[in-house]
């Protein structure tokens, strides 16, 4: 019985197939089109590497992989469980200990929870990963009306470009469309809201409409920071469930939000959201540990 590093592609797909997923960190960053797994897949070999626990008859009971994001983060999927076996934290402990140990100890290894659908307290406690923040998906079927401050809010031109690109560029870092790439995009579906006061750009919103599925998502919205607290998010959200009712055939409207606090989110009821699903984040930098 042993912690290997294993590299057959077909030998790895076969296993995860097969396993209880239940306790698996980012289970839904696995793709399911076959390429795209595949192709997933052979990048967690190269680097950080798939590492599995093999048993005395030479099986894999368990398997842990990472999918890399920057230079030393990577977002780490499992613990992939053979089937109607009992989840070992100790095995566990040792696979991710090989994972972490092969990267400089300044690496983040970051892991992504569905809460109250799956079981990963024990996995999380047993590795000192901490807890990061969580992200909230929010959703909503109903139109709240016009708001108090519509004259505040237009929809994009050329001259709010700067300040624009320098909000969204400060609130949002990664895994993100650039500024450049929001503005490419705006047409009838795609809407850019800014939110004006005093001659300054205080907020904005970017809303995507998906008429064929009859939805529409808020991508990205913020405030900058030295306006918080002044319910400019609010307007900006409640502006653009108004418009997205009103002008689109769509029967909801959803968002992601970050937060640490569950307090902070309820107040979204206010405006009709419910939490539809919530990912808690956790992290582990073995230097943080010392």
């Amino acid at each position: 019985m042993k912690t290997i590093k294993i590299n057959d592609y077909d030998q790895i797909k076969s296993f995860i197939n097969d396993a209880d997923y239940h306790s698996s960190s980012y289970l839904y960053k696995l793709p399911q089109a076959r390429d795209a797994i595949k192709s997933k897949i052979e990048d967690a070999i190269i680097d950080p590497g798939v590492f599995a626990y093999i048993d005395a008859s030479n099986q894999i009971t368990m398997l842990i992989m990472a999918f890399k994001y920057e230079e030393n983060k990577y977002k780490v999927l499992g613990p992939f469980i053979k089937k109607n076996t009992s989840p070992d934290i100790q095995i566990y402990k040792d696979l991710f200990n090989a994972l972490a140990e092969s990267k400089p100890n300044t690496a983040n290894f970051n892991f992504s929870f569905e809460e109250n659908e799956q079981n990963y307290s024990k996995f999380m406690k047993q590795i000192q990963a901490s807890y990061s923040f969580t992200d909230y998906h929010l959703i909503t079927t109903q139109d709240i009306g016009e708001i108090e401050h519509a004259q505040n809010i237009t929809e994009y031109k050329p001259a709010y470009y700067r300040a624009f690109a320098k909000l969204h560029q400060r609130t949002f870092k990664h895994d993100v469309m650039t500024a450049d790439e929001i503005i490419e995009s705006l047409n009838k579906n795609n809407r850019l809201f800014i939110f004006m006061s005093e001659g300054l750009l205080k907020g904005y919103l970017y809303l995507q409409v998906f008429e064929e599925n009859r939805n529409a998502e808020i991508k990205y919205f913020s405030s900058h920071s030295d306006y918080r607290l002044m319910g400019i998010a609010f307007d900006l959200l409640s502006h653009a469930l108004h418009y997205a009712f009103t002008h689109y055939d769509v029967s909801k409207i959803y968002f992601k939000i970050r937060s640490k606090n569950n307090t902070l989110v309820e107040r979204f009821n206010e405006l009709g959201f419910n939490i539809n699903y919530e990912y808690r984040k956790f992290k582990y930098v073995a230097s943080h540990l010392d």
